[in-house]
């Protein structure tokens, strides 16, 4: 069964069909204008910069990190120095010549070695080119 569409061929649609079809056209078009609209005024706007508020904020809570792992460094240090003490202090009490005495020896080697050992440091630089008033460029 084939249908031929001619001159003389009739479409019945009724009135709310017609009217909806026009409206999510004309809906569409506005949209579709609108979005052009949007997309030439976001290409005349400048780029976004890091503000020096923004940059002062991060600097600042950097710092504020760095304080606060130097702190804890700190504590941890003091910790083991105490326990380093205690080690000395039971090791003096324990001085009979047992097994323990040898692990006490072995104790000590180990703090030795962690308080030679140096910490692994990586210092990551990156370039930021910036003009005189500290913009990003």
């Amino acid at each position: 069964m084939s249908t031929k569409i001619s001159e003389n061929t009739s479409v019945q649609l009724d009135l709310k069909t017609v009217i909806a079809i026009i409206s999510i056209t004309a809906s569409f078009v506005g949209m579709y204008y609108t979005l052009q609209a949007d997309i030439e005024e976001a290409k005349t706007l400048p780029p976004t910069e890091v503000t020096r508020l923004e940059y002062e904020l991060k600097e600042k809570w950097n710092e504020d990190m760095i304080l606060s792992l130097k702190e804890s460094v700190e504590v941890i240090q003091q910790e083991v120095d105490i326990l380093s003490e205690e080690v000395k202090i039971t090791s003096s009490m324990i001085q009979d010549g047992s097994e323990a005495d040898t692990k006490l020896d072995e104790l000590n080697k180990q703090l030795e070695e962690l308080r030679n050992k140096k910490p692994q440091t990586k210092v990551i630089v990156k370039e930021v080119k910036v003009d005189k008033k500290g913009r990003k460029l």
